[in-house]
């Protein structure tokens, strides 16, 4: 009972925000994203130690920290755009980003063969997938919350903004999905820039990182076309999403061998996103942390 009734005021809660204007949204997250860094310590610490491995001297100490400090910002001004957009109309929803681009997915969709687009976590991505779920029959591989109503509340957002999902556990159900989806024709999404420990180590802004196997291990084995999309906020706090051009890959010779020089790639094209709007993309996170395989 005490579930249903949090959910109804968590559901409450988002129909409010997506009430106010855009700009105090963004305003009163990033408010709540500089209050992070005060509070999250173990967190901020994360940010700042990435910064300092990837910038190394490049950076003054100062600088760094107004850096992570501008980063948690963005993220917490993301974070309540994310529960505007799925409060307000649609028409709303539509004035929250800029597309281009649209002529590289109906070529892409053209050759009948789906695709698999990647992108990272920069920007807003939930926003990027909101634009493209209008254009296309896209599904995002996505981890489900571990707390049931913290998951319930999720899957509720996504489905408000019209984001079609695959949960990647159990993993072979996963696979699965993503293949027949792959095979109807249709577009499968991966976020390419979070650490995995059965993935390879690769360079990822000039730094070896453990990084997700499965967008290029599908685009080679069902021969599907690969859509880099980029999503990064302008300075009139529009989100401006880029559908670039088809992303070549080398596909003949065997799998083993065409694999990380395709993960290598397509990791080349993120960093180089992040390296050019540093604050929009997730510090926080342990990217470069290493594992024992």
């Amino acid at each position: 009972m005490l579930q249903h009734i949090l959910f109804a005021l968590a559901r409450l809660f988002i129909r409010a925000v997506g009430l106010l204007p855009h700009r105090l949204v963004l305003a009163s997250g990033a408010a709540l994203g500089r209050l992070a860094f005060h509070i999250l310590h173990s967190r901020r610490q994360v940010a700042l130690d990435n910064l300092q491995l990837i910038y190394g001297d490049k950076l003054e100490p100062a600088a760094r920290i107004k850096m992570a400090r501008d980063n948690f910002a963005h993220l917490g001004g993301a974070a309540l755009e994310v529960m505007y957009a799925a409060g307000c109309s649609i028409r709303r929803q539509e004035k929250l980003y800029r597309l281009t681009g649209e002529k590289n997915l109906t070529a892409l969709l053209a050759q009948g063969r789906g695709g698999v687009l990647f992108s990272g976590h920069l920007g807003n991505f939930y926003i990027m997938g909101m634009a493209m779920a209008k254009l296309c029959n896209v599904k995002f591989i996505f981890r489900e919350p571990s707390h049931p109503l913290a998951a319930r509340i999720y899957l509720w957002i996504i489905k408000r903004l019209g984001i079609g999902v695959i949960a990647d556990n159990p993993r072979n159900q996963c696979a699965m999905k993503c293949f027949l989806h792959l095979r109807s024709q249709n577009i499968l999404g991966v976020l390419i820039d979070q650490v995995e420990t059965g993935g390879a180590y690769v360079d990822f802004m000039g730094k070896p990182a453990g990084t997700i196997l499965g967008a290029a291990n599908m685009a080679l084995k069902m021969n599907a076309p690969l859509l880099p999309v980029h999503c990064y906020r302008q300075a009139d706090n529009v989100l401006q999403v880029e559908i670039m051009p088809e992303f070549i890959i080398r596909r003949e010779g065997r799998l083993e061998d065409l694999l990380i020089p395709a993960v290598a790639a397509m990791n080349k094209v993120v960093g180089d996103w992040v390296f050019c709007n540093p604050t929009q993309w997730f510090w926080g996170h342990r990217r470069w942390r290493r594992w024992k395989k």
